[in-house]
């Protein structure tokens, strides 16, 4: 009984630590609050295409830009978000413009910065893009840099994905350590 005890703690520790290294070999962001997310789409009075896309910025001095962007005049800093994109949803990235906001089956990797011009061939809309994401990646190396928009504003409450899953770690540990101490109540009384 006692083997059998160790070897059921030994298989589920394995098994969470086999988690927590998936989790943190994913990349997912568990240390969140340093992520800000910022809702890209057309200024009100130039929309055409009437569609959005989020932009998560990490470092303080983009943060800075793009707080400055939601209230600057048109011209008055460089607003086009030039990124780098990749194919699947991130759980992140979505239309907060469209009804029940959907998710895009792209998302942003990496931003690059905020320019006032770029190449036309980076110029487009998040439903242009969604509508042949390999082809648009295939074009331009992966990048967008749109033109007509810009960061319009900062989004409080973005789901992330980490969260989903670093829940499910601390669940799944506190569940370890009840049966571990429920097994030893057990053992220890026979």
């Amino acid at each position: 009984m006692c083997a059998k005890y160790l070897a059921s703690v030994q298989s589920l520790r394995r098994m969470a630590s086999a988690l927590v290294a998936t989790v943190v070999y994913l990349g997912l962001n568990i240390a969140s609050g340093q992520t800000v997310h910022f809702l890209v789409a057309e200024r009100p009075e130039f929309a055409v295409h009437h569609d959005s896309y989020v932009l998560a910025l990490s470092d303080p001095a983009d943060i800075a830009h793009a707080r400055a962007l939601i209230s600057a005049e048109p011209g008055e800093l460089p607003s086009i978000a030039v990124a780098n994109i990749a194919a699947g949803a991130d759980g992140i990235n979505r239309d907060y413009l469209a009804p029940g906001a959907p998710p895009w089956s792209w998302h942003v990797t990496e931003f690059d910065g905020f320019y006032d011009i770029t190449a036309e061939i980076l110029d487009g809309w998040p439903t242009f893009v969604e509508s042949d994401v390999s082809g648009w990646i295939a074009n331009t190396g992966g990048l967008i840099g749109f033109w007509n928009y810009t960061v319009v504003a900062e989004l409080e409450a973005v789901p992330e994905p980490a969260t989903i899953g670093l829940a499910a770690v601390v669940l799944f540990w506190l569940g370890v350590r009840q049966i571990t101490a429920r097994n030893r109540r057990s053992l220890n009384s026979n």
